[in-house]
């Protein structure tokens, strides 16, 4: 019998009985997309809007969209291995390529002039969407270090020529990278960001062959990985007025870790966004919402739907667990922070249908996993060791309390049960909820 081993790691005891929940760390959304500009085929970390810039120029609106509730944005842009970058090139001195490929580099303007602010030198301007960079060279290697700061172009010496003064140009060839997307472009997608750490994950297919198949990745995700994380997916523009289609989504996924976006309509800044596309901001505030603030009645950007619900859309809604915004007054509201989950499996309650509960059962397991990882391989399978990992994870716990997200009384407690490179744990902890639902009754003295 050969020997079975298993992926290192932390293996944390979460054991989902009455009130047992912990406030999870936000902050993480992955946002797949294409453009015409990005890093091709690879996770790009923008903390804020000047790295949304610099990578994106601004011109995707699902960052934006995920951006607007404060997540940090983990970008993928999906683009074709035929996708080429625009260049320049003076025969046997240097090429000038763009930083990314995609026809967006056409636009990029360079001159070449005699530099003004340091004589006997030339100066390579580059003109593009954000700004105008200025380096100012003596020779092809001078230029090649200081254009590495360029946000526009990198350049290649190939040849011994001197470069010469060139008028206003444009960079030139470059070709799309934007296709039709098939279910094997997704299939790639997850593949390579399968290990990744993120708190949320939107979908930009409506596609219902290719949610399912995000939905297995998330599962496959927390039994390989030991990651959990929650899927955020829409649907097409012409199904956002059907409650039915919107139902029919939902039930197809019953799962905590799906959130269905129903919301749809106008944007405040002006633009009509169809529920595929809000799902991108939905993703990103369940990622940046703490767990002990809900997310249900939050305020929703959107300045006319493409339907106000009446009440029996919004009672179906909620039945089916679907995510909507609604009317109220002048302004819409997310009627309540609710997944996918509608029939309980084993194991599971019927508060596990709350985005805020099943945010902090997986969150906890990947915040402890964190502290897991500091210590990996450094502490003795002892009670000396356990310990140590014991404190620094109640460190942590206090923090979670301090906040208000859970009840003082909370445990987490070595098991001492150590046997070779594993030893387990136990998590017991009564969480803070929210108030959502206020019946008042009056006894008339």
């Amino acid at each position: 019998m050969g020997l079975i081993r298993e992926r290192a790691g932390v293996h944390v005891e979460l054991k989902a009985k009455a009130q047992e929940r912990v406030l999870p760390k936000s902050g993480v959304v992955l946002v797949p997309y294409q453009a015409e500009w990005g890093a091709p085929n690879q996770l790009v970390t923008m903390k804020g809007f000047e790295e949304r810039i610099q990578e994106t120029f601004g011109k995707v609106d699902t960052l934006e969209l995920a951006a607007e509730s404060g997540a940090t944005i983990l970008g993928y842009r999906m683009t074709s291995a035929s996708a080429t970058s625009a260049s320049y090139t003076q025969p046997d001195s240097i090429t000038i390529e763009a930083l990314y490929p995609g026809t967006l580099g056409n636009q990029i303007m360079i001159t070449i002039v005699d530099s003004t602010a340091e004589l006997g030198k030339k100066e390579l301007q580059i003109a593009g969407p954000i700004k105008t960079e200025k380096f100012s060279f003596a020779d092809h290697d001078e230029l090649m270090t200081k254009t590495k700061q360029s946000i526009y172009v990198r350049v290649e010496k190939i040849g011994e020529a001197a470069i010469a003064i060139e008028a206003q140009t444009a960079l030139e060839g470059a070709t799309t990278g934007v296709k039709e997307l098939t279910a094997g472009d997704f299939t790639l997608l997850l593949q390579a960001v399968s290990g990744a750490d993120f708190d949320a994950l939107y979908l930009p297919s409506a596609e219902l062959s290719v949610q399912a198949a995000a939905k297995q990745f998330v599962f496959d995700r927390e039994k390989f990985n030991n990651k959990r994380s929650t899927l955020v997916i829409g649907g097409a523009i012409e199904n956002d007025t059907n409650m039915q289609e919107l139902m029919d989504r939902s039930l197809s996924q019953n799962s905590r870790r799906v959130v269905n976006c129903a919301i749809s309509g106008m944007h405040h800044n002006g633009t009509h966004y169809a529920s595929l596309e809000w799902a991108a901001w939905v993703a990103g505030m369940i990622a940046a919402t703490p767990a002990h603030i809900s997310l249900t009645a939050q305020l929703v950007p959107l300045k006319k739907a493409t339907k106000d619900w009446g009440h029996s859309d919004i009672q179906s809604a909620l039945n089916s667990g679907t995510l909507i915004a609604v009317r109220d007054g002048d302004v819409y509201l997310i009627e309540s922070a609710i997944n996918t989950l509608t029939t309980l499996k084993q194991g599971e309650r019927e508060d596990f249908g709350k985005i805020r509960v099943s945010m902090t059962l997986d969150q906890i397991v990947n915040d402890i996993s964190m502290v897991g990882k500091k210590y990996k391989g450094k502490l003795n399978n002892n009670d000396i060791g356990g310990a140590t990992f014991v404190g620094a994870v109640k460190t942590y716990l206090e923090v979670r309390e301090n906040q208000g997200a859970i009840d003082t009384g909370w445990i987490f407690e070595d098991k001492k049960n150590g046997q070779g490179d594993k030893r387990g744990f136990k998590l017991a902890a009564k969480p803070l909820d929210a108030i959502e639902i206020f019946d008042i009754e009056w006894e008339v003295l």
